[in-house]
């Protein structure tokens, strides 16, 4: 899995979207498994946003948001009028998001790298070279020392 956690707070987001059309874009594998999209967090984030006076066309959603036929399909799922997808993907899932609407892409998300989620569920960012472990470590651990958060936006 891709480990990635989100780069700013609510209310930063929020003036970021301020006075565009917004599509919430999200990945139900990885950015779920990381806690910071998936369906349930991105409908959350489109309603809040609505709440605050932000025009949303609404929220897409699927696994592998990173395959780019899935993008197509997301894209083609999308109603309403849009000019900016919010992404709550990994980079590949906001890259495929560009090519598949063709729209600016707000992408408020760092994406760290590799990694696994442990027998106790918690999510760990590592590398392997040749079949050795290089590199394992907690993500959230990792995130915060960064300045993100492995939380939702709301």
């Amino acid at each position: 899995m891709t480990v990635m956690a989100r780069d700013r707070g609510y209310d930063e987001l929020l003036g970021d979207v301020r006075g565009r059309r917004v599509l919430v874009w999200t990945c139900n594998t990885c950015a779920r498994l990381c806690n910071i999209g998936g369906r349930e967090a991105g409908d959350r984030l489109a309603s809040k946003l609505s709440e605050d006076g932000v025009e949303v066309a609404g929220c897409v959603c699927s696994s592998a948001a990173c395959f780019m036929t899935k993008a197509d399909r997301m894209a083609s799922e999308a109603e309403g009028e849009y000019d900016l997808v919010v992404s709550l993907t990994c980079d590949m899932g906001a890259r495929n998001a560009v090519e598949a609407t063709g729209r600016e892409v707000l992408n408020p998300v760092v994406t760290f790298g590799t990694g696994y989620l442990d027998r106790q569920g918690r999510n760990r960012l590592a590398t392997v070279v040749c079949g050795k472990v290089v590199y394992d470590e907690d993500a959230e651990a990792v995130a915060e020392r960064n300045g993100c958060s492995m939380t939702p936006f709301v």
